[in-house]
């Protein structure tokens, strides 16, 4: 028989130390770039270059403000546009393809269902660069879809409706059979039954996709890079800009501020996305989605 260890209270309070210790050194080290960022965004490119961890001048904030921002957004705003239309296009073709594709390979019979599945998730296997060399000539020559918002978006539908179909049909493979035995009883079809039962049911994990893949959408960088050139999306603008902005090693003729400013800009999506979907992450709806 195992014998029990019994912690002392000093023994307790020492571990407490240590952990309390650990995690506000982690909260600060993952804080820092944030503060750093917001911090530069207040400055003068002048200042900027000088310290980028001295705080700004009082007096010149406002001013410093206006003009940092007004710069980035001028410079982005096209794009920020299209990464925004495109990401949430992306996001949620790719949440009702996968919901679609699980409730069939879930709840419906056909010959060789199996083994489809398993062709379908073996894509999953892959690195996405790999096909590179293969999509991109494809999607250019052959399809002639070039800067074009659906030769950017197909491969992405392609790709994205594999990991929601293995999602998708996990947790509904979970889901009492007997709802919806009770439902085909009731004479209700295979759409209703769809819009009706199965997405208010799966609503947590479908947020948990669409959330994962408006974020993956959204800081893309190499397939808009190689497919898009008037049309481009926000991460390719940004490190362009970005070299602009910076301009000489000494600041003369930057806009080094504008740059912290576009940072804040470009991360607003992602925090309002986080912001909304936090209510059900925290909440029992949302871990009664993600039990896989």
């Amino acid at each position: 028989m195992a014998k029990r260890v019994v912690l002392k209270h000093t023994d307790k309070f020492r571990i407490q130390i240590v952990v309390v210790t650990w995690i506000t050194f982690c909260t600060v080290f993952c804080l820092l770039p944030l503060f750093v960022t917001i911090l530069n965004a207040l400055k003068s490119s002048d200042e900027v270059a000088r310290n980028i961890f001295a705080f700004p001048q009082i007096t010149k904030i406002f001013s410093n403000v206006v003009y940092n921002f007004s710069t980035a957004w001028d410079a982005i705003y096209s794009a920020f546009g299209n990464s925004i239309l495109l990401t949430l296009i992306g996001a949620t073709v790719d949440c009702v393809l996968g919901a679609i594709l699980g409730y069939i390979f879930t709840y419906k019979k056909f010959p060789f269902k199996e083994i489809i599945f398993m062709m379908y998730i073996s894509v999953m296997l892959l690195p996405s660069i790999m096909g590179m060399p293969i999509l991109v000539p494809y999607m250019r020559t052959v399809l002639h879809l070039n800067d074009t918002y659906i030769g950017y978006l197909l491969p992405n539908f392609a790709g994205g409706q594999v990991g929601g179909l293995f999602l998708f049909r996990t947790f509904f493979a979970q889901q009492p059979k007997s709802i919806y035995e009770s439902a085909q009883i009731e004479g209700a079809n295979d759409v209703q039954i769809f819009c009706k039962l199965t997405v208010p049911l799966a609503f947590p994990i479908i947020l948990y996709k669409f959330v994962g893949t408006f974020g993956a959408l959204y800081n893309d960088y190499l397939w808009p890079s190689l497919i898009l050139s008037e049309k481009m999306t926000l991460m390719p603008i940004m490190l362009s800009v970005q070299d602009r902005f910076m301009g000489s090693p000494t600041g003369g003729g930057a806009a080094r501020g504008a740059v912290y400013a576009m940072y804040i800009i470009s991360s607003v999506p992602l925090i309002f996305t986080s912001i909304i979907s936090m209510k059900f992450f925290s909440s029992g709806d949302f871990a009664a989605g993600i039990k896989l």
